[in-house]
């Protein structure tokens, strides 16, 4: 178990690592709260010009080491982050500037929501160094966004996305879903095609999770919403696979792919247990072999740093054990586990009646001592980290 230090006013500052550093901004404010959304976002905006002033203060708290670390990836998140305007976006770039050595080949990421960008935020947007935009879709049937309770309807998606490639985006990431109630093959095939004939470089796709805290989730408990079955679900992540992979994308991590090139280096960051620091409200930071993750709160994000204490939750040194785990779950929903890693860092070998019978079971391959999901393998990854993790007991 890791320590867990639940105490708010622990600072937690950046300080000198080897690698390049990722930055996430939390944007905490939505036009309207999403149906299935479990991410800590709020439809009142009253507070917003306290927000960026807090946010400003925070990264000023965090960097009081004298050297500047590089930061090569940037990720506004949220929330929704096209709400700000181009000039509260500046200010929060001024001040990432002002504290970090911003990478020459920065890879720098702003969610949208396409029903609240016009031309000209995006045209700013592009202006101020942002180069890779990301679109929640989520499907191009105007009653699934409904369901979804999305602010924009497909056609709107349709514009958002050529706009941006107008203003100057060349690296654009559409979020679609699927295994919504009722959904059909040929309705989720339908989105597919939709989105691929956009042209973005990176598309992401996730299956519908009833989320503890939801309004899904209360509508499933009540009976009012029917899930996915499971086999459904399975057999839908499989048609994603097969389809995208036609399209000539790379699947690289669970629920997302790329054109050659357009992986996204900062999500990277998150599977590869890089280093990251999370700014804003529930936002979560890594550094080595420390974990901390802010407060899930406005008010109390605010009051914080009204009183020049970072607003930090709780804090964890990883342990051996967690680290272990982790490598292993992280590195399969990447596809792939390097078997000379897991034994030089966690003295863990695979045993080969295990990797034949993966194998023959249709779940893997092997190539460069290296365990490599199907397809087949990719709809059942938790389940085969997990028996991976239980072996730990009789190979350390």
């Amino acid at each position: 178990m890791g320590q867990d230090r639940n105490h708010p006013t622990i600072a937690a500052p950046v300080r000198a690592v080897s690698s390049p550093l990722g930055l996430y901004i939390h944007i905490p404010f939505c036009e309207k709260k999403c149906f299935y959304c479990d991410f800590y976002s709020i439809e009142n905006h009253s507070q917003r010009n306290e927000f960026v002033a807090a946010l400003i203060s925070e990264i000023s708290l965090a960097c009081v080491s004298g050297r500047k670390q590089v930061v090569d990836t940037i990720f506004l998140g949220g929330g929704t982050p096209s709400l700000l305007t181009p000039t509260e976006v500046e200010t929060i770039i001024d001040a990432i500037h002002r504290h970090f050595d911003v990478a020459a080949n920065l890879e720098f990421t702003i969610e949208c929501n396409p029903g609240t960008v016009d031309t000209k935020y995006l045209y700013d947007y592009r202006g101020l160094g942002i180069n890779r935009i990301s679109f929640g879709v989520q499907s191009f049937f105007d009653d699934e966004l409904v369901f979804l309770s999305r602010i924009h309807n497909s056609q709107e998606a349709i514009t958002a996305v050529g706009e941006a490639r107008s203003a100057g985006f060349d690296n654009i990431n559409i979020d679609l879903m699927y295994a919504l109630p009722s959904q059909t093959t040929e309705r989720l095939l339908s989105n597919l095609e939709t989105g691929t004939k956009l042209g973005p470089t990176h598309l992401s796709a996730y299956a519908l999770i009833v989320e503890p805290g939801t309004p899904l989730f209360s509508a499933v408990s009540k009976g009012d919403v029917k899930p996915s079955e499971e086999d459904t679900e399975a057999a839908m992540y499989e048609t994603v696979m097969n389809f995208m992979a036609g399209k000539g994308y790379d699947h690289y991590e669970i629920s997302n792919y790329s054109l050659p090139g357009f992986q996204c280096r900062h999500n990277l960051k998150y599977w590869d247990v890089g280093n990251y620091i999370g700014f804003g409200p529930s936002a979560h930071s890594h550094l080595d072999d420390q974990r901390w993750w802010n407060i899930s709160s406005l008010n109390g994000y605010l009051a914080h740093l009204g009183n020049n204490e970072l607003p930090i939750s709780s804090m964890e040194i990883l342990s051996p054990s967690q680290k272990h785990d982790e490598f292993i779950f992280l590195s399969l929903r990447q596809g792939k586990l390097d078997l000379r890693v897991l034994k030089a860092r966690f003295g863990m070998t695979l045993e080969k009646d295990f990797l034949s019978g993966m194998m023959e079971a249709g779940y893997c391959t092997t190539a460069d001592d290296t365990l490599i999901l199907t397809a087949k393998g990719f709809t059942v990854c938790d389940e085969i980290a997990g028996e991976i993790i239980g072996l730990r007991s009789v190979s350390v």
